[in-house]
């Protein structure tokens, strides 16, 4: 079989001593891997999110394929930050992810990741943990920000419940509040403020309900925890 589509580079890693195994996010086939053997003879590396157009081959879905591609754009960006978000949005695609399970939400998301222009460190941030936000929705875990679950109004919201994702009030919340996330600012004020101060404690949230996910609290994500590292030192 043989599939042509196009999507976003994720991550390579050697296979024997002249190819590497590309792992993609495609448009039409969600996460695929395969065999690259031209990878060393192109000109510019691909880097995280580089936007690619390819040809698969393989028996079945089940084999891991040869790939063809064709590098789309060059990202150029130098930003720290900005590398660092994109490597970090690979490696929860790839955790996460099954392979050949079309997600075209996820897909966009990963599309608006890579059009950000550069604006400030804290805006790139907000943007990402926003996206993560959004990634952990499609995942099936939408954390409920703004409506207590309790009383059903909205916009009063202060805390958020670690085991169901969904908030209550101040008022119901205050006797737990030892075993409750206080929810951050900028998660309701859906990130159109950039405020570092709040930016760790949503990574907190977010971080909490992936690995809720993986069932794994001790398990790292390297370029996650080099965002959490670097925000510090800001």
């Amino acid at each position: 079989m043989k599939i042509h589509d196009e999507g976003f580079f994720l991550y390579s890693k050697n296979f024997g001593e002249k190819s590497k195994i590309l792992y993609i996010l495609s448009k039409d086939h969600g996460l695929i891997n395969g065999i690259s053997k031209s990878f060393k003879n192109k000109n510019i590396n691909l880097i995280n999110l580089d936007k690619i157009q390819f040809i698969w081959s393989a028996r079945n879905h089940n084999s891991l394929g040869y790939l063809n591609y064709e590098q789309e754009n060059y990202n150029l960006s130098s930003d720290y930050f900005y590398t660092i978000i994109k490597a970090s949005a690979s490696e929860l695609c790839i955790k996460f992810l099954p392979l050949w399970e079309q997600n075209i939400s996820i897909y966009e998301e990963i599309k608006n990741l890579t059009h950000l222009k550069y604006d400030s460190n804290s805006y790139l941030i907000g943007k990402y943990v926003k996206w993560e936000m959004n990634f952990l929705k499609h995942l099936g875990y939408e954390l409920s920000i703004n409506k207590c679950c309790v009383t059903g109004e909205f916009n009063n919201t202060f805390f958020i419940s670690p085991k169901t994702g969904n908030a209550v009030n101040f008022e119901i919340g205050k006797k737990y509040a030892k075993n409750l996330f206080k929810i951050p600012k900028c998660m309701k004020e859906n990130f159109k403020k950039n405020k570092y101060n709040d930016y760790n404690e949503a990574l907190k949230i977010t971080g909490y309900f992936l690995l809720k996910i993986l069932e794994n609290n001790k398990f790292k994500f390297i370029y996650r925890n080099q965002i959490i590292n670097k925000m510090k030192s800001l």
